[in-house]
């Protein structure tokens, strides 16, 4: 039954799972990024062109100024950014811009956009971007897109001019609160003197005047000289290339995140997957466990020969394989198995050739028959340096006998599965053989594979340690609604298949015939 235990996570089974979705993603993430390519060079271009402007230490140093009203003090770079989005500020630069440029489309359509972003609230055409110390000294850059070079390098200059009127009329509003208080306390001086009861009163009062006229001139000098404590550091200039819309940089971007959120997909899907993780989850279909096996250190890629087989783990757990296989076909004379997966990739192949090497071993004399017309691994593993001789058979077989000591292959030059034609051919030659292993394609890719089981003796199922449960149910489930009988799973690629295999035997030799199996 299924284990509650917590599991790791399967490396091996995730890179399957990549692997076999690596040709899709690829091609959906090179569609989009070739999309995003001639979507993105369809757009207009977009300058940017950027003014800067110094924000410089605050006090003046003049005693009238500091005696009539404190200066205004240095603005943090958020309180700049809200002024620079200020209607205040963005009418009298739409307003500069007007005036400055001459009328063209591309000019309205920057007035239009500026407006509608205004209005919305969301003034992404415009940004500040700020490098001041702790005391808000330093530099702030006032950017501004345009759909032209000229148009970039006013909208910034006009801009900057307009936040730097707004510094001003700032600093201005003190220079102006102090003169009102100035012309207040003249007024009243005037007043005073003309109720004065004494001359030493009236002369007194009038020295007081004369000192606030001074300083009422003095401060209606600086209101005309007033700049706050933002300057003009550079103006704009012209910029060469648009910054907008840069196609192969968004296809790029495109690219890598379709690969990386399709990985991530891929990884989600796998892991909410219910999958086999061992021996225990298959119990729990109802169908024997004929044996493990570990993964194949290099077998990846390794298409001819069977020097793979002879590993000293990989071997040793095949002879339970063997074992289980035989104690399932206790009684049956020359019988004929299809070895057969779910999917692709599941090892069902490498499970047969193996299986026969195991059983040749023995004393068994075995027919390996290639019924997977798809793919034809059975003839790499085996023709690769046996120098064995083909013989035609009739309906497009082919028989190469002694591929290896006790083994002969059978395989047909067709396209398509024919289960009358295999199971004739099979059933003729099984006379010489103890027992016949047909590699078929994957149970639930191909249909003819069950109906090919169907009319042979068993069906042995490899699956992948970490594969999928739902259509393990459902082959096992098809099998029996069929009348296959199906004599067990082999799980392949299962870790703790290899644990203790530093015991395994030696090279297997021809050992001496055992009594065939009877009926």
């Amino acid at each position: 039954m299924p284990t509650d235990q917590p599991k790791d996570l399967d490396l091996t089974a995730l890179l399957r799972v990549l692997r076999r979705a690596a040709l899709p993603l690829l091609a959906t993430a090179l569609l989009l990024a070739g999309l995003t390519y001639l979507l993105s060079g369809s757009r207009p271009a977009v300058y940017e062109g950027s003014a800067s402007v110094a924000a410089l230490p605050t006090g003046s140093g003049n005693s009238v100024i500091v005696q009539t009203l404190v200066t205004a003090p240095p603005l943090p770079p958020a309180v700049v950014e809200r002024a620079l989005r200020s209607p205040a500020v963005w009418d009298s630069a739409l307003a500069e811009l007007r005036r400055t440029t001459p009328d063209s489309p591309a000019r309205r359509e920057l007035l239009g956009t500026l407006r509608a972003e205004a209005s919305a609230g969301d003034t992404r055409s415009v940004a500040l971007s700020a490098e001041v110390n702790q005391d808000f000294v330093g530099v702030y850059e006032v950017a501004v897109r345009a759909p032209t070079p000229e148009l970039a390098r006013a909208a910034a200059d006009a801009f900057a001019r307009a936040l730097l009127d707004w510094d001003r009329e700032r600093a201005l509003g003190g220079i102006v609160r102090a003169r009102q208080n100035l012309v207040t306390e003249r007024d009243d001086l005037t007043a005073r003197i003309a109720a004065a009861p004494t001359a030493l009163d009236e002369r007194t009062l009038e020295r007081l005047r004369g000192d606030v006229v001074q300083r009422l001139q003095q401060v209606e000098v600086l209101e005309q000289t007033v700049s706050g404590t933002l300057s003009a550091l550079s103006g704009a200039v012209r910029p060469q290339d648009p910054v907008a819309p840069r196609p192969l940089r968004d296809a790029l971007v495109v690219f890598g995140a379709t690969l990386f959120f399709g990985v991530l997909g891929l990884s989600l899907l796998d892991g909410v997957r219910p999958r086999v993780r061992g021996p225990e989850d298959l119990r729990g279909l109802g169908v024997s466990v004929l044996g493990t096996l570990p993964p194949l250190a290099g077998r990846r890629g390794a298409r001819g020969g069977l020097g793979w087989a002879r590993q000293g783990v990989f071997r040793e757990q095949l002879e339970f394989v063997r074992v289980g296989v035989l104690a399932e076909l206790a009684g049956h004379e020359r019988p004929a198995l299809v070895v057969s997966s779910t999917g692709v990739a599941d090892g069902k192949s490498t499970v047969t050739a193996g299986l026969a090497l195991s059983l040749s071993g023995h004393g068994l004399r075995v027919l390996v028959v290639d019924a997977d017309v798809f793919r034809r691994t059975q003839e790499s593993y085996w023709l690769a340096g046996s120098g064995a001789a083909a013989r035609d058979l009739p309906g497009d077989f082919r028989l190469w006998e002694e591929v290896a000591p006790g083994v002969s292959l059978l395989s047909s030059r067709a396209s398509r599965l024919e289960p009358a034609h295999f199971e004739a051919e099979i059933r003729r030659l099984l006379p010489g053989y103890d027992l016949a292993l047909v590699d078929t394609p994957p149970a639930l890719k191909i249909a003819d594979t069950l109906a090919l089981a169907r009319r042979l003796d068993g069906m042995i199922l490899v699956t992948d340690a970490a594969a999928p449960r739902v259509p393990l149910e459902r082959l096992v489930e098809d099998t029996g609604r069929l009348g296959v009988r199906l004599l067990g799973f082999v799980v392949n690629r299962y870790r703790d298949a290899a644990v203790g295999g530093d015991y395994a035997y030696g090279s297997l030799g021809r050992a001496e015939r055992p009594a065939e199996v009877t009926r």
